[in-house]
């Protein structure tokens, strides 16, 4: 049977589906990257947004186009928080699991063993086919955000077991790979279902202490769950990586309120400058959401403003979109489409400004780097601090571990100069001097 899996969405969903692939019998069942040919088409959903949403839907008739004889099995958040998804989609297509469903069981009904169950486990990733293995040791979110469909899609907070963490880094680390990406749906709840106290600057330190062949990466994390002894034990580990992700969503605290976000824009900038303080060269981004109920032009301008305060080196801006039984859907003051993509644009434009601005800085500085392949001949790679790169002055393989000086600014979008540096598209910066 040859078996083709499609993911949309977020880092877990990434997480989710690699465990459907290593949980698949090799003896019968062949992973490919193509629809043609493939007998089953496995896409694990996503429905944080109308897009992400439709997006699914095209992959799915795509799929039928493509592979017109294969079953087309819809899994993962769209499936779990809307009612009756993919019936509008004509063709051989099923619903198997959901966003709450552990993956294995869905890799059981492909492997002909069993149906799916109710089983609200956890899954965990060993990396395979990534030169960065994900682990994901939390699923779902209690906070309900006004606007938020997942925790319908992921149901209530879970924690994958210390103990069991850690089994799964000693395999992970096995297996050869030398960075590790912690995720979870809402990971900053991480221990709190758990006896004996556990906190997730508990779990990073023990991950930290036990994966001593690489380094850890700590996916996206809210405000709230950024503390001192995060941050402490992020500065004294020389593992970790400095970076971290904190959505904002917005710059003011009345739409903040609104959101339900739990804290002002204040509060963020003390997460952040505390962050700063202590890990060097600290690598910060963000999401912003665009045209929430209720936006104001003065009040997307305290987001602009709290921007430049913060100045996160990445920026990712999504236009609001209303999702069904959430509370924002029904709120006054619905901006149009055109005013939320508008200020997206103004918002991804600054966004590049802090980018520039943070590598400039960067620029002639040693830093680890992950090789994570080659492309159109010229091989790339991640910094600790999450800068694109492409590598020169050797030739390391996918997934080792390396040093380098960043020694070049792309100065132009399309620029190549072959005599002294290599510039790749997608805001990447050159290393050398490998070591």
């Amino acid at each position: 049977m040859k078996v083709t899996i499609r993911t949309i969405g977020c880092r877990a969903n990434q997480a989710d589906s690699a465990t459907l692939g290593r949980c698949l019998d090799p003896s019968s069942v062949t992973i490919v990257d193509g629809f043609a040919g493939a007998d089953v088409v496995v896409i694990n959903t996503c429905c944080v947004t109308a897009e992400a949403e439709r997006d699914c839907r095209k992959m799915a008739r795509r799929a039928l186009r493509e592979a017109p004889g294969s079953r087309v099995v819809l899994t993962g958040c769209a499936v779990t928080a809307i009612e009756n998804f993919g019936k509008d989609i004509e063709g051989d297509v099923e619903v198997r699991g959901g966003g709450d469903v552990p993956m294995e069981e869905l890799a059981a009904w492909i492997n002909g063993k069993k149906e799916i169950g109710p089983d609200r486990d956890i899954q965990s990733f060993s990396g395979a086919g990534r030169s960065r293995a994900l682990l994901k040791v939390q699923n779902g979110c209690d906070h309900h955000c006004a606007y938020c469909v997942v925790p319908a899609a992921r149901g209530p907070e879970r924690s994958m077991p210390m103990d069991e963490v850690l089994d799964n880094v000693d395999r992970i680390a096995s297996s050869g790979y030398r960075e590790l990406v912690l995720t979870g749906v809402q990971m900053g709840a991480w221990g709190r279902d758990l006896p004996h106290g556990h906190s997730l600057a508990k779990l990073v330190e023990a991950v930290a202490d036990r994966f001593d062949v690489g380094r850890i990466r700590l996916s996206s994390l809210e405000p709230w769950s950024v503390g001192e002894d995060l941050i402490d034990v992020m500065a004294g580990h020389g593992r970790i990586c400095p970076h971290l992700h904190i959505p904002m969503q917005s710059g003011d605290d009345g739409i903040l309120e609104a959101m339900g976000r739990g804290y002002t824009s204040a509060d963020l900038v003390r997460v952040i400058e505390r962050a700063r303080a202590v890990i060097p060269d600290l690598a910060v981004g963000t999401d912003v959401l665009c045209g929430f109920p209720g936006e104001t032009d003065a009040a997307f301008d305290n987001t602009l403003a709290l921007l430049r305060e913060i100045k996160p080196f990445h920026v990712h801006a999504f236009p609001y979109s209303s999702r069904p039984g959430t509370r924002a859907a029904t709120m006054s003051g619905q901006q149009s489409r055109q005013v939320a993509r508008e200020r997206v644009r103004v918002v991804l434009g600054l966004g590049e400004e802090m980018f520039t601005g943070f590598v400039e800085g960067q620029i002639g500085k040693v830093r680890e780097v992950i090789v994570e392949g080659r492309r159109s001949g010229e091989i790339n790679g991640l910094t600790d601090n999450f800068i694109q790169v492409a590598l020169s002055g050797g030739d390391p393989s996918p997934g080792a571990l390396v040093t380098g000086r960043l020694t070049n600014l792309p100065p132009g979008e399309h620029h190549r100069d072959h005599h002294r540096v290599v510039v790749l598209l997608d805001r990447q910066a050159h290393v050398g001097e490998l070591s």
